[in-house]
Formats: C-alpha cells, structure tokens, sequence
C-alpha cells in the first residue's frame, strides 16, 4: 500500500512524458538559423529549393519541418538526383557501352570534358561510373583533411 502512491505517481510522469515529442537534436541542419531543431518557413527562405518544395516536405502542415520531415526531404532529393545525374549519363552515353568518351563528354558534359584526365584514371579514354565514384571519394577526402588542419 505504501508503494502505491509513488508507483501511480511514476507511472502518471512515465505517461505524461509519452505524449510528448520533445524536439529533435538542436543544430542537425545549418538552415535551423535558431538551433531550435525546427526549419521554419522563413528559416528556409534562404535554400530555394527547400522553400519551392516546404509544403511538400511539411508532412504535418504544422508549418514548420522537424527532424523526421528534413530527413524525408534530404532523401526524396538524394533519390531524385541519382535519378537524374543517371538520366544524364544514359543521354551522353551515346554508343550504350556504360562509359563516357572524350567525344561523349565534350558533346553533351562540358566540365567533365574539362576533367577528363582526371577522371579517367586507368587512361583508357573513357569515363566509368566507378571513375566518378572514386574521384568524389577523393575530393570528399580532400575537403575532409583540409578541414581538420
């Protein structure tokens, strides 16, 4: 009987906090200017493609995006842009042999025609998508170093 009232008491707090959300980790994207883990619509004025697409990423329409709803968006964008960086490479990849050519690059991909040599890095004259993959990598390395210098 002496453990019923602080075993109700516990229980009542335990419930009280379930139906609360508290707010996501404070600072996770760079546009939540407040660091209050929400991207409000004048938060995200200043990303255009987040604000054309804020209803649409705004589940909840509570009009303003939490951590699940930012999570969603970087991922419905990061699907879209393999889409069409895919799309790309299948239009410039003109002979259908899976790599890009000098010609190939300079007829339809510009700044990988600029690149060229250092993407093809086995010099075999053309471009593989493991070429491009291994050169991101690179590049991400790069910034990484120099950012812990």
């Amino acid at each position: 009987m002496r453990w019923t009232l602080p075993v109700a008491a516990l229980l009542v707090t335990s419930l009280a906090q379930a139906g609360d959300t508290p707010p996501p980790g404070p600072g996770r994207y760079p546009m939540d200017a407040n660091r209050d883990g929400f991207v409000t619509r004048e938060e995200a004025k200043d990303y255009p493609m987040l604000s054309a697409q804020f209803d649409a990423a705004d589940a909840n329409k509570d009009g303003q995006l939490d951590t699940a709803e930012m999570d969603a968006h970087r991922a419905m964008m990061h699907s879209t842009g393999r889409a069409k960086a895919q799309e790309r490479w299948q239009a410039a990849d003109q002979d259908a042999d899976g790599a890009i050519s000098r010609d190939e690059a300079q007829a339809s991909m510009p700044r990988m025609a600029e690149r060229f040599e250092q993407l093809d890095a086995n010099e075999d004259g053309k471009v593989e998508r493991a070429e491009m993959h291994q050169f991101r990598m690179r590049q991400t390395d790069r910034k990484g170093s120099s950012e812990q210098l």
